[in-house]
């Protein structure tokens, strides 16, 4: 029987620090893209809203942080071993749920910081529910192909999706 050797502590960090840059870029891209579409369509309206894409890159860092945390603390163990649809669907949900939590406690800790008292800033903050119903819809869409990658590289591996990205193909 063979036995198989842990990877060191070093090799682990470094393994959780790429995943973690990954979710931060592929969140900080998502919240550029947004920021710069609330620019352009308040610009029809003639209101003046700079994008914000250091401010995207810094909620970036924190909501992939919210996310490594609840990776760690296995989140979605219960879609863990599931078809790959199911999977995806089950911690696309889950994280959207995680991902609005802590938005809209930032948006009534801004309105604190601002002077506001935290009930009336989250009661102002949670005021209009289709909003916060369309803005976690959205986290849930974003984040299915996330989790659909995630869930490929746990089914094939790191190598052949490698392989099947940059691999050209031959044959007819």
């Amino acid at each position: 029987m063979m036995h198989e050797e842990k990877p060191g502590w070093k090799k682990r960090a470094l393994d959780e620090l790429r995943k973690l840059s990954i979710t931060v870029m592929y969140i900080w891209v998502l919240l550029s893209v947004f920021a710069l579409h609330r620019e352009i369509i308040l610009a029809n309206y003639h209101i003046h809203y700079p994008s914000k894409f250091g401010f995207a890159f810094i909620n970036a860092v924190i909501l992939a942080k919210f996310m490594w945390l609840g990776e760690i603390l296995h989140a979605g163990k219960k879609a863990a071993g599931k078809a790959l649809l199911y999977s995806m669907l089950w911690n696309s949900v889950l994280f959207a749920v995680i991902l609005m939590v802590c938005h809209l406690l930032e948006e009534a800790l801004v309105k604190v910081w601002h002077g506001q008292s935290f009930a009336a800033s989250f009661s102002e903050t949670v005021a209009d529910p289709r909003e916060v119903f369309a803005n976690m819809l959205l986290m849930f869409v974003v984040l299915i192909p996330f989790f659909f990658a995630k869930g490929l590289i746990e089914i094939l591996g790191k190598d052949e999706i490698k392989r099947l990205l940059l691999k050209a193909r031959t044959g007819g």
